[in-house]
């Protein structure tokens, strides 16, 4: 549940580009552990188990998932600098991780030839210690964060083998944005398909907005300063959970979990004939206001949360978009 808390923070500054870097040669010794799309190349050991497979770009070492590495990127709202970026993640990260143990050193580094900032701590996972080694910078408008994770007893260990991942870490152009436009039977007119086909529901959105149908994530955003953007994502609850008991738990996390968190307020509604509810709410990422709509609902003992994220300026610009995404979305 925490990592769905801090995800909910990563989609406020989602970057959805889709195309981006040419395969090159691999250092020797080495594999491509990066999606096709992404604003740079991942390269890692060859006795490491390739993750792409996962939607993320990374590898965990391999016999175990333990010890991973992986690479992602999220747009960077204007005006936001890597130094308010980094700090906004270090809260994030005492908030959602148990025993977190950060020492306060922010030190500067190189990644890919840029400026960029480098942080270490400790933290509880998964009932384990870890180790948690990350460095970020700032690239053609996203921020790129190369991360590292490793049981905190044999971090020493392969701590050297990060190293020689960010040494031969490399940035790249994302190139052009990936917006296709597939519909089926029973696609809404204006709208077109933003999920792909291995996945038990549809989501729809209307055709001037960004998706694609094809990736691992069910997002879609307009472009435009802020990107408001439209996301899908499921929690499997330890036992029986409620929409009401969801929205009532996130509402005291969040509370903790986000910068400027403020309550907004919570509304009755439907969705794919279920009774649901939008939970709304307002916080803060590096100076910029966002405002965030969770509209919650329960299907096949999980819990479905279709999240509309805006700037404070922009959110109501694309409230009726957002109204006819909730009304098409189905299952299969």
């Amino acid at each position: 549940m925490f990592k769905r808390i801090f995800a909910v923070l990563a989609a406020i500054i989602m970057c959805f580009g889709m195309v981006g870097c040419a395969k090159g040669d691999a250092p020797e010794g080495m594999q491509l552990v990066s999606l096709e799309g992404e604003p740079f190349r991942l390269y890692a050991p060859k006795a490491w188990t390739n993750n792409t497979s996962s939607g993320i770009s990374g590898a965990f070492y391999a016999g175990t998932d333990n010890i991973a590495v992986s690479a992602r990127y999220f747009g960077a709202p204007d005006g936001v600098s890597l130094e308010s970026y980094v700090s906004d993640c270090i809260d994030g990260y005492n908030a959602i991780h148990e025993d977190f143990d950060f020492d306060g050193e922010v030190t500067p580094t190189v990644l890919g030839g840029e400026d960029a900032i480098e942080i270490t701590f400790e933290a509880e996972f998964e009932k384990q210690d870890f180790t948690f080694r990350q460095i970020f910078v700032k690239h053609g408008g996203d921020f790129i964060v190369l991360s590292f994770r490793c049981p905190t007893e044999v971090f020493e260990t392969y701590n050297t083998q990060f190293t020689q991942m960010a040494d031969v870490f490399e940035l790249c152009e994302k190139g052009e944005v990936r917006n296709d436009c597939v519909t089926d039977k029973k696609t809404p007119d204006g709208m077109k398909i933003a999920s792909n086909n291995d996945i038990e529901y549809r989501l729809y959105v209307p055709t001037s907005w960004i998706c694609d149908s094809e990736s691992n994530t069910s997002v879609a955003y307009v472009d435009e300063s802020g990107r408001p953007n439209v996301t899908v994502t499921a929690y499997i609850p330890d036992g029986v959970m409620s929409a009401e008991e969801y929205v009532e738990y996130c509402k005291e996390k969040y509370e903790d979990a986000i910068s400027g968190y403020t309550f907004i307020g919570t509304e009755d509604t439907q969705v794919a004939g279920k009774d649901a509810i939008s939970y709304s709410y307002s916080a803060e990422y590096g100076g910029v206001r966002f405002t965030v709509m969770q509209t919650v609902f329960v299907y096949n003992d999980r819990v479905y949360s279709i999240t509309y994220t805006a700037t404070e300026d922009r959110f109501d610009s694309h409230t009726d978009d957002v109204e006819k995404i909730l009304d098409a979305f189905r299952f299969r």
